[in-house]
């Protein structure tokens, strides 16, 4: 059915209502006034001996109580209809009684108009036809004697033809105009109500169609909201993992994030241990997380869990509805969870751990859920990695500088061994032998930790400003970079000695071919070199060579 049909019978409903009230007014109305009518006009009946009009009058009075009082259960119609035949009974009744004298033309309109309302302006039209052969059957009867008047006195006006005419025509005209009048007026109601209607219902569509439009429009912007909040929170994360070089404080202030950011039930970081068989709980939310890093909560990888699937396969799994999930680990600690998801931590094709997120909603994640929260987990992973590579970068360096500070000791100690007496110059003032004097000590530091000497002063003062404090451990900072430069220097010149030395040493031994003179040069060069006192060299034959390294092998060569 149409917007139109629907509202023409919705608007005919609505009509046929108003119908409904006037009839029902109506009918009180004629059998409130109508009662005590009745009563006064029965005592005229019963003294004329009026014996026809009292019987029609009484069943007419008795079938209109009836129908009044009930009226909820007699249709519509009916009602209607029997209004119409008590007023034509009453015109009969009056035609009868006082021909054109009486208020016959009063019921004749009220046949036409309650038949117009009622009914529509068909029967309007045929009311007016039923009034008009009413009229002329009446004036036939009377005007021919076959019906007598009951009252004399309106024989002279009612006997005549041209009244009968006259009045026919009046009643004719006041019929037709009313019927035509009404039935147009109501036909025009009706029309405007649908019309009325129909807008009423496209305005009402329309207004639909806008609240289904502004309901969209909210959860599009509740949409869009939430996922502005997860990509400032990925944002957020992203600086955080950035500043955060402690991995396990890296991995609680990324799980916490994502909890407090995504409105989420449970967030948890699993980490692949060494021996790749079980991906063990590095981070957790709430209490539920610390309970169970504190039980050292581990599953298996490819076990019939979620994460172990996930660490296994390297793909995301979601379960919308966590009951029905056959591949999900039921955790104690964790009863309310109706979905979950888990995420891979991965860098290229080497399985990190994975990201567990749970929430106490079905359904909570869709596909930019888990777009959102794998670049997130990809983020994690690569940061880890680069916490891991500062951790072994830092280890190093600590073992680099820990080597440095050694070289330094042993080259310091060398330099030392080398001069057989410690480095060291003091000045004396005259001018302190007889004042009380205090002993202030400050290192000659090395790259920040190596201590290679110290500055001993003498002073009158107790302490120093921090402003002398300050110059002096700046004077102590330069000479001991002065002191490792000069002995850089002078190791670099003993090198070039020693590489000036090789290139003479090897220059004389291509100048000769003879082994004696060859063995007697290179004995030579080595007994010039420092702490050589004695030099000798001794050829030895490849079979008694192996012996003895076969053997327990000799030095050959003594100082």
């Amino acid at each position: 059915m149409t917007i139109p049909e629907i509202s023409s019978v919705t608007q005919m409903e609505r009509l046929q209502d108003w119908r409904e009230r006037i009839l029902r007014i109506l009918l009180i109305v004629i059998f409130a006034i109508g009662t005590p009518l009745y009563v006064v006009n029965i005592f005229n009946f019963i003294e004329f001996n009026n014996w026809v009009f009292l019987t029609l009058t009484t069943v007419s009075y008795l079938f209109l109580f009836f129908v009044t009082i009930l009226r909820d259960r007699t249709p519509f119609s009916v009602r209607t209809v029997s209004v119409l035949t008590i007023a034509y009974v009453f015109v009969i009744l009056s035609f009868q009684n006082t021909g054109l004298s009486g208020d016959s033309h009063v019921w004749l309109l009220f046949f036409i108009v309650f038949s117009t309302i009622m009914l529509g302006l068909r029967t309007g039209i045929i009311a007016t036809g039923i009034t008009v052969a009413t009229y002329v059957t009446a004036g036939f009867l009377i005007l021919n004697g076959i019906l007598s008047l009951q009252v004399q006195e309106a024989d002279s006006y009612s006997l005549q033809l041209s009244s009968w005419i006259t009045s026919g025509f009046t009643v004719l005209f006041v019929g037709i105009i009313l019927s035509i009048s009404i039935g147009l007026l109501i036909q025009g109601l009706e029309k405007n109500l649908i019309k009325l209607q129909e807008s009423f219902v496209t305005e009402t569509e329309f207004a639909k169609k806008l609240e289904q439009e502004h309901s969209t429009l909210e959860m599009r912007t509740i949409d869009l909201e939430r996922r502005v909040t997860q990509i400032r929170t990925a944002a957020e994360i992203s600086r955080s993992l950035g500043t955060i070089l402690n991995p396990q404080d890296l991995l609680q202030n990324v799980a916490d994030l994502i909890k407090d950011r995504f409105n989420l039930y449970y967030v948890g970081v699993f980490l692949v241990d060494e021996n790749q068989r079980y991906a063990v709980l590095s981070a957790g939310t709430g209490e539920a997380g610390q309970r169970m890093m504190d039980e050292d909560h581990r599953l298996i990888i490819g076990g019939s869990s979620m994460v172990g699937w996930t660490t296994a396969h390297g793909q995301p799994r979601i379960a919308l509805d966590a009951g029905k999930e056959a591949i999900r680990f039921s955790n104690p600690h964790l009863p309310d969870t109706r979905s979950e998801l888990a995420l891979p931590l991965a860098i290229g094709n080497q399985i990190r751990g994975a990201l567990s997120v749970q929430s106490l909603e079905q359904e909570a994640f869709d596909e930019d859920d888990i777009t959102v929260l794998q670049g997130i987990a990809d983020s994690l992973a690569i940061a880890l990695e680069n916490a891991r590579l500062f951790q072994q970068i830092e280890e190093s360096l600590k073992e680099i500088q820990f080597l440095n500070r050694q070289y330094l000791g042993e080259t310091w100690a060398n330099i030392m061994f080398e001069e057989k007496q410690d480095l060291s110059y003091t000045l004396d003032s005259e001018l302190l032998d007889e004042q009380e004097t205090s002993e202030i000590t400050v290192p000659l530091i090395l790259r920040g930790d190596q201590v290679i000497g110290n500055i001993t002063m003498e002073t009158t003062r107790k302490e120093l400003s921090p402003d002398e404090r300050e110059f002096i451990d700046a004077i102590s900072t330069q000479a001991a970079l002065a002191l490792e430069s000069a002995r850089l220097l002078d190791e670099a010149n003993k090198r070039v000695e020693r590489e000036q030395a090789l290139q003479q040493l090897t220059t004389k031994f291509a100048t000769t071919l003879d082994f004696d003179k060859l063995l007697q040069t290179v004995v030579s060069e080595l007994g010039q070199l420092p702490m050589v006192y004695e030099a000798s060299i001794h050829i030895t034959p490849p079979r008694e060579l192996e012996e003895n390294q076969n053997g327990n092998p000799q030095v050959d060569i003594s100082d």
